[in-house]
C-alpha cells in the first residue's frame, strides 16, 4: 500500500469510528462516507437520502453503460476518468455547447435548465448528476412531469441558498430514483463523489 492509499484508508476509518451509519446499507454506507471523506463534514451523516432501490438502480445503469449527464464541468471532472473509462462509462456536460449557449439567451433561461433540455433529447434515461445549480435540477423535475425525460438515477446535491434545499426535497417528493441531501449544502465535489463511489461499488474496489 502506498502512503496516499494509507491516508485513505485511515480517513475512512476515522469516518466510520466519528460518526453513526447504522441507518444506510452497506452500499450506502460507502456513498454516505465517500461524501463526508471528501466535503470533511460528518453532517452528511444525519442528511443524506436515498431513494428505494436507488444504488440498485445505479448497478442497472452502470450494467447497460448508461452515460453520466452533469450540469457543470466542475461535477463532470470530479467524476473519476479512469472510473468511467475503465467501466465504459461516457460522461457529458453541455453547458458550453454553443446550441445551449445559444438556445438559453434566445429563450431567456439559464444555460444549466437548458442544458438539461437539451440533454433530455439525446440520453433522456441518462444518469444525471447535479452538484451545482438548482435550476438544472428544478428543470429535471419539470422534465419528468412532462414525460420527457426518466433518469435512471438522478444525483441532485446542487449547493446554494436559492432554491437548492427547496429543489433537494421537490426531487424527494418524485418517483426518479434518488441520491439528494437535506438543505442547501452539496457542491460539485459532492456529486462526483456520488458518482465514483457508484461506479466503485459496481466494480467491487
Amino acid at each position: 500500500m502506498n502512503k496516499g492509499d494509507g491516508i485513505e484508508k485511515r480517513s475512512f476509518e476515522i469516518i466510520a469510528g466519528g460518526c453513526d451509519l447504522s441507518k444506510y446499507d452497506e452500499a450506502q454506507k460507502k456513498v454516505v462516507m465517500r461524501l463526508i471523506h471528501t466535503t470533511g463534514d460528518f453532517d452528511f451523516a444525519n442528511m443524506t437520502l436515498f431513494s428505494d432501490g436507488a444504488i440498485e438502480k445505479a448497478m442497472s445503469a452502470l450494467d447497460r453503460k448508461l452515460p453520466v449527464i452533469t450540469d457543470v464541468n466542475m461535477v463532470k471532472t470530479a467524476i473519476t476518468s479512469k472510473y468511467t473509462d475503465a467501466s465504459g462509462i461516457e460522461k457529458f456536460c453541455f453547458i458550453t455547447d454553443e446550441n445551449v449557449v445559444e438556445g438559453a439567451k434566445k429563450e431567456g433561461k439559464t444555460r444549466a435548465e437548458y442544458s438539461m433540455e437539451y440533454a433530455a433529447k439525446l440520453y433522456p434515461e441518462a444518469i444525471y448528476a447535479i452538484g451545482n445549480a438548482p435550476t438544472a435540477l428544478l428543470k429535471i423535475i419539470e422534465l419528468k412531469k412532462e414525460g420527457l425525460i426518466n433518469p435512471a438515477l438522478v444525483i441532485g446535491l446542487p449547493v446554494g441558498f436559492v432554491m437548492a434545499a427547496e429543489s433537494k426535497q421537490m426531487l424527494t417528493e418524485t418517483d426518479m430514483p434518488y441520491i439528494t441531501n437535506v438543505g442547501t449544502k452539496g457542491g460539485s465535489p459532492c456529486a462526483g463523489a456520488v458518482m465514483n463511489a457508484l461506479i466503485k461499488i459496481k466494480a467491487g474496489i
